[in-house]
């Protein structure tokens, strides 16, 4: 386990009632569930990564689906918000000259997250994709704000001439469809983003969505 990949744990308060051997196991957890899958790991394996007893598991956690409620369950009600907020406060107030700065300041922030997050992120994805209630609750925990400062910023980019007229949702699915690729590959095929990755993505998004000279 990296340090930084509990780091948004620590960040956002949820060790704060955990022994230092809790959080052991959750990092331990992190480890396996991110390389084996959820159904293919054992709360053994967890223990032996951890260096603990696996009965130290059970008393805390309960049980391995307890213990992956531990890891999903405040990423979504309560670190996915409070990143996605951070995210809004401090690139969204922005501006920009260029659609090509607004690209590359909003690519090369959500790059260096997922590369610090990738274990956790891979989990989480692991079981939107396979859990409706996962989703659901995801869903419920988007800020509600999230969507109204997304259409403004698009609004003000189009408004000063750099973002095509396009839907405001027709240009989110763009900009999803080609920037998801690259965070996809880290993701789920080590595939570590290069500078030179980052920028095609910027010049090939900025190219798609500038208005027509």
């Amino acid at each position: 386990m990296e340090p930084q990949e509990l780091q948004i744990f620590i960040d956002n308060h949820v060790f704060d009632n955990y022994t230092a051997k809790q959080m052991q196991i959750i990092g331990a957890a992190i480890d396996v569930f991110a390389q084996k899958g959820y159904a293919n790991s054992s709360t053994h394996e967890i223990a032996k990564v951890a260096g603990v007893a696996e009965g130290n598991i059970f008393s805390k956690f309960g049980s391995k689906h307890g213990l992956l409620e531990a890891i999903v369950e405040p990423v979504i009600e309560s670190i996915f918000p409070a990143t996605i907020n951070n995210f809004i406060a401090e690139r969204f107030t922005s501006q920009y000259h260029t659609l090509h700065d607004f690209f590359a300041t909003i690519l090369h922030d959500r790059a260096e997250f997922v590369r610090a997050n990738r274990k956790v992120l891979r989990i989480l994805i692991s079981e939107l994709v396979y859990n409706q209630e996962v989703r659901d609750k995801v869903m419920a925990n988007v800020p509600k704000g999230y969507i109204a400062a997304l259409n403004s910023k698009f609004n003000q980019l189009k408004a000063d001439g750099l973002l095509v007229q396009w839907d405001n949702q027709e240009i989110l699915r763009m900009i999803l469809a080609v920037a998801g690729g690259i965070l996809s590959t880290a993701l789920f095929f080590e595939v570590k983003p290069t500078t030179n990755m980052e920028t095609h993505v910027i010049d090939a998004l900025t190219k798609a969505l500038s208005p027509e000279p």
